[in-house]
């Protein structure tokens, strides 16, 4: 069925008011042709493909004089509505909803009726029979806001992106946030010399990528090189390695410039993620969209309309226990109807999840994000901002308890990095004339610019900024952005402010050092260069010795204002097992199996 004969059907109902479903009409084939804007031959032509299609009845009328009969048999709205759904049922969903949009306004009630229905495809289901040993196919089907685009992970940005890249890919050793410890992965071994200067890893034998073909040193060497690479959004992570090389087909040395505590911490990072080379190389840029690991899971659709992830047969680790895992993209889906999904339901945004359950036998999850909200500001761009008066009667303004109190949702204080964590960096603020401050420090009503992402909960902050800076008689402009060109480092440069979110996982030093030497972020551009060799220096120190020094730059600074933590809860099905939340509200989708229906 074609799109444009949907259009013409529905033209044809609209254009003849009395074509009522189950009504009979007279009509001549050349005023049909006249709705139709089209021949008269191409008129027959239509009328025959519906009536095929079991859409209506043609009678042509027969000798001069006597008009022809339209029977419709289907509703125009309804036709829209079950084309949308067979689209969905194809795996178009990009078309399906551009439909629906295509003629939301002619039927008030079609999109919120497309919406109920959306709602009830998500969840876990059971597939056909397979086709070994007469397995079911369990699928579990969630809705995102928007299509994943690169799931590289030396490109990836988002959260949700990093948090698919640890289903596709595997890491040379694997951090367990439970334990805060180092577990072996790729590598089932490594040693180090007495400088702690030269890593030496040994590779599981039999690991296969995606494609089949097996994982050897070239192909670690290849991926952390390419890390290494100023093309590289995440170089950071392994600034204090200096070169990488094989010994053998599964023995890989790691050389560094100096020793790093934190090695083996960097090299589970998802950014670290080990690609086969072949396979890279020749994919080129379709890499990102169409990526092969050795993770539990492998892409086997990416587009506008969905990621779908199958389970992969010969993980070393063993398969997963779903069979699939379908992200459907399906922005604006509304609240209320998200809710409904049958199986695991998205984020509730409340804080009393157990006392409202809307379901008594189900279990909810939930937990403080670690990673937070935060605003910079750019000491190191020429102009009032380098003044450290203004940037600490501006800190003092843009206050996270009251941003909280006035927003609320479930905007939490800020935890994270110890006893000299964020609020002691929060803790410098104090309560000042900001006004005054300003016209002493030569500000003259000129717009500061502070550039975010147009998701909901940024718009809001960044709202509630604006006009609290205005109140002290600060203009801030606020300029909406694309995740990957609020990464660029010259958009940052450029920026007076960034309102954005900080990556914060149990890895709690290595994130503190991806939040001030990642050049996708705005502290390493927003720091000057006295506060940058600070830093630098203090990296190379003890590890809590420097998460405190580092902590101390910043909040000395005025350079990051901490604002918020999000607490994230899901309410789970009970015969949903194994999910826990990460502390970046995702769950593993590997270790979630289906309890037996009966117990």
């Amino acid at each position: 069925m074609s799109l444009q004969l949907v259009e013409q059907y529905v033209r044809l109902c609209t254009g003849c008011p009395a074509l009522e479903p189950g009504t009979r009409v007279e009509i001549s084939l050349a005023q049909v042709a006249d709705i139709l804007c089209c021949t008269l031959r191409n008129a027959t032509l239509t009328l025959k493909k519906m009536q095929n299609l079991g859409w209506l009845m043609w009678q042509p009328g027969r000798g001069r004089g006597h008009l022809s009969s339209l029977t419709c048999f289907i509703g125009p709205s309804d036709l829209v509505f079950s084309t949308a759904k067979e689209l969905v049922q194809r795996g178009e969903i990009h078309a399906s909803r551009q439909l629906i949009g295509d003629y939301q306004n002619r039927w008030p009630g079609l999109e919120d009726s497309y919406a109920r229905w959306m709602s009830s495809q998500f969840g876990l289901s059971r597939g056909a029979k397979g086709t070994r040993g007469g397995d079911r196919v369990d699928t579990l089907r969630l809705f995102v806001d928007r299509p994943f685009g690169s799931l590289d992970p030396v490109s990836v940005l988002l959260r949700s992106q990093t948090h698919l890249v640890k289903q596709i890919f595997d890491t040379l050793v694997r951090f367990d946030p439970v334990t805060r410890t180092i577990e072996p992965q790729l590598a089932f071994s490594w040693d180090v010399d007495e400088a702690g200067r030269q890593w030496i890893f040994y590779l599981r034998k039999g690991v296969l990528f995606h494609h089949g073909l097996p994982l050897t040193a070239e192909d670690v060497c290849f991926s952390l090189r390419r890390l290494m690479d100023k093309p590289s959004l995440h170089r950071w992570l392994l600034r204090t390695v200096e070169d990488v090389r094989p010994l053998d087909d599964y023995t890989v040395a790691v050389m560094l410039k100096h020793p790093d505590d934190l090695l083996l911490h960097a090299l589970s990072k998802e950014y670290a993620a080990i690609v086969p080379r072949g396979y890279s190389q020749e994919m080129g840029e379709s890499f990102p969209a169409l990526p092969v690991g050795s993770g539990p899971f492998k892409v086997v659709r990416n587009d506008d309309s969905m990621l779908v992830l199958e389970a992969f047969q010969s993980h070393f680790a063993g398969r997963p226990f779903l069979d699939r895992v379908e992200l459907w993209c399906v922005p604006g889906l509304a609240d209320e109807t998200a809710k409904k999904q049958v199986q695991l339901l998205e984020n509730d945004g409340r804080a009393q999840i157990a006392q409202q359950r809307r379901h008594p036998d189900w279990h909810g999850l939930s937990r403080r994000e670690q990673c937070f909200q935060y605003v910079s500001l750019n000491g190191r761009k020429p102009g009032v901002l380098q003044q450290p008066a203004f940037r600490q009667a501006l800190a003092s303004l843009l206050d996270g308890s009251e941003m909280r109190a006035d927003l609320q949702g479930s905007r939490h204080p800020v935890e994270g990095w110890g006893d000299a964590g964020l609020i002691a960096v929060a803790a410098e603020a104090v309560a000042v004339n900001v006004g005054m401050v300003a016209k002493e420090c030569g500000y003259t009503g000129e717009p500061l610019r502070m550039y975010t992402y147009p998701d909901p909960d940024h718009e809001e902050d960044a709202l509630w900024i604006q006009k609290r800076c205005a109140a002290s008689g600060i203009v801030v402009e606020i300029v909406y952005a694309k995740p990957e060109d609020l990464a660029k480092p010259e958009l940052l440069q450029r920026a007076d402010l960034v309102l954005d979110s900080a990556n914060v996982d149990e890895r709690e030093e290595l994130s503190l050092l991806e939040l001030v030497f990642a050049e996708t972020l705005s502290i390493y551009h927003h720091l000057d260069e006295a506060g940058r060799s600070m830093i630098a220096e203090l990296a190379a120190k003890e590890r809590q010795a420097a998460m405190n020094g580092i902590l101390t730059v910043l909040r000395e600074r005025n350079v990051l204002v901490p604002l918020y933590s999000n607490r994230i809860e899901r309410e789970v099905h009970p015969r949903l097992c194994g999910l826990s939340l990460d502390s970046y509200g995702w769950i593993d989708y590997s270790r979630v199996f289906v309890r037996f229906q009966e117990m």
